[in-house]
């Protein structure tokens, strides 16, 4: 999440306290130096979630949701971040206008205009619905069952067959073209000209949270291609970042904990116009992290309603392992092969479609199939590999590698070899043990278990600095993170964190690597990072004897030799 300057977000945490802002959603009650309740995030009867006042954070040990009060805000109320700065600003009586940055008021200012062209082209969208030119568009809309009541709910509109109509709209009301192109709604060709992007095409505008327009979907009316076309990436709107009808939504998916997702405008509509009332969908790309993480924060339980044909099984099949990886309950919905939502809403009803819903296959179980009806055994072991390296916490392979090795036939030994599912650490070994365990760990669980020691242990800093932790850590995730670690005092590293990053150092900072085994874990950990930083020492030198050996230079290369038979020699004692 973006936010204001730490200053400002500071100066509201310590006017408001996050026990009495969980308390106005949660009965809590005091366990030692934390407050523990029944999470709102998830259904249950047990009091997981943990908030902690000292450290100003709240952690959920069934669904993981974690954060500080605002993200706790923004979840409970299915709100953006700005929407909750600002709620919350006020509460506690501080004001946002704080340090002037001339490009912070340059990129608002940006934003509220690109807000303001989309407010001026959905007015003149939904006009335009209603004009003779649209006729063959209502004609459309209403084949698909889509009447007025729907219309006026999604706000559905047209955007005429003309090359400049929502241009000039936008220049009467004081907006330039190059504006327009800025704002996702115009487009430019090479030769520098400015057209609109949408034309010949039922629209259907995309909302954020807070129910202000951030971008179209157009349905193009007759011949044409692309059939459907999304609005660009623009200061207010990113592919990949929101779902189609969420918005309208949100209350119903908060209330019942449960999402279905599609994957087309249509469909969504059709879901809502039958009753389904917690209906959104992806926007004509593949499910992606970032909305994974905005279903999770409203939902406990995502059902994927795809098409029934080859294609729609894949893609619930990519979107189910995206929600499993981020620890996500979902299942799918299985139509018959050549139907989609709204063909088998409007052939079966509500109560037809509902039956599909109960009948519904626990994500991964769905997964497993579609891979042993499609995958041959290299494809099989490799997916399931990689489906357990990828979870989000490498705890969950406890859990799901049995049930895949089960699913897919193969040797749940072998599997969890494959995974390096049988890592035990042993800590009563030497420090070089310890250090040829994590040389031996997979680099994701490595990087997990290096920065786990650094947050549980925040004097040894600028040790692991000093000795190259950063060079060490093998994803790039992790050496993010370990930057924002340097960076930030404790105090201010929350403030910093995306969703990931956030739960696993709250998880880290509830469940602390135990101080009688610091000086056991710190010795491996030194030795490893010797270790590594004697290998790209020696790296070096061979990639300079290969230079030294091309140039011919005979003395360079005794030189080198000679340094590198000594460093081995000195690995080796």
């Amino acid at each position: 999440m973006a936010r204001r300057s730490g200053d400002t977000i500071e100066a509201i945490k310590a006017r408001l306290n996050i026990v009495d802002i969980v308390r106005r959603y949660v009965d809590l009650r005091q366990v030692g130096d934390r407050w523990a309740g029944v999470c709102p995030f998830h259904q249950e009867t047990k009091p997981s979630l943990s908030v902690h006042p000292e450290k100003g954070f709240f952690y959920c040990f069934g669904c993981q949701a974690s954060g500080d009060l605002f993200d706790f805000y923004c979840m409970i109320n299915g709100l953006e971040f700005r929407q909750a700065l600002e709620e919350l600003a006020r509460e506690a009586g501080v004001t946002l206008n704080d340090r002037p940055d001339p490009q912070a008021a340059q990129r608002q200012q940006e934003r509220r205009a690109c807000l303001e062209m989309h407010s001026l082209a959905q007015s003149f969208f939904q006009r335009q619905l209603e004009s003779a030119e649209a006729r063959q568009a209502r004609e459309y809309l209403e084949a698909r069952g889509v009447d007025e009541t729907m219309q006026d709910y999604f706000g559905l509109g047209y955007a005429p067959e003309q090359w400049q109509a929502l241009c000039g709209h936008l220049q009467q009301s004081g907006y330039s073209p190059q504006k327009g192109v800025t704002a996702g709604l115009l487009s430019q060709n090479k030769k520098g000209r400015i057209y609109d992007r949408f034309r010949g095409r039922v629209t259907f505008p995309i909302h954020d949270l807070g129910g202000k327009v951030i971008a179209f979907g157009g349905r193009v009316i007759g011949e044409g291609e692309p059939k459907y076309l999304n609005s660009s990436d623009s200061p207010i709107y990113k592919k990949g970042a929101h779902l189609y009808g969420l918005y309208q939504a949100r209350q119903a998916v908060t209330q019942s904990k449960e999402v279905l997702l599609t994957e087309g405008y249509a469909d969504v509509i059709a879901l809502v116009r039958y009753g389904f009332t917690n209906a959104c969908g992806v926007l004509g790309t593949a499910l992606t992290e970032e909305q994974v993480r905005r279903l999770a924060g409203l939902a406990r339980r995502v059902t994927l309603v795809y098409d029934g044909d080859r294609a729609g099984r894949q893609a619930a099949s990519r979107s189910a392992e995206m929600l499993l990886r981020q620890g996500v309950q979902c299942r799918v919905v299985s139509l018959p092969d050549g139907e989609d939502v709204d063909s088998l809403l409007q052939g079966q009803g509500a109560a037809g479609f509902q039956r599909y819903v109960r009948e519904a296959e626990e994500g991964l179980s769905f997964c497993l199939r579609v891979l042993r009806e499609s995958g041959v055994a290299r494809e099989i072991l490799r997916w399931a590999t990689e489906f357990l390296n990828g979870l989000h916490d490498s705890t969950w392979q406890a859990y799901f590698l049995p049930r895949v090795a089960a699913g897919l036939e193969l040797s749940e030994t072998e599997l969890r070899r494959a995974v390096d599912g049988n890592r035990e650490a042993k800590t009563s070994g030497g420090a070089q043990q310890r250090g040829q365990r994590l040389e031996r760990t997979s680099p994701g669980q490595r990087d997990r278990e290096l920065l786990h020691f650094a947050i549980s242990f925040p004097a040894y800093t600028k040790r692991l600095d000093v000795l190259g932790l950063d060079h060490a850590l093998a994803t790039e995730r992790g050496r993010q993170l370990w930057r924002k670690i340097q960076a930030f005092s404790r105090e201010e590293l929350l403030l910093h964190l995306d969703e990931g990053e956030k739960r696993f150092y709250i998880q880290s900072e509830l469940d602390p690597i135990p101080a009688e085994r610091e000086r056991l874990v710190w010795e491996g950990i030194e030795q490893f990072l010797h270790r590594t930083r004697q290998d790209e020492k020696l790296h070096e030198m061979r990639t300079a004897l290969k230079k030294a050996q091309e140039a011919g230079d005979a003395e360079e290369m005794d030189r080198l030799l000679q340094a590198y038979t000594d460093m081995l020699g000195g690995l080796n004692e």
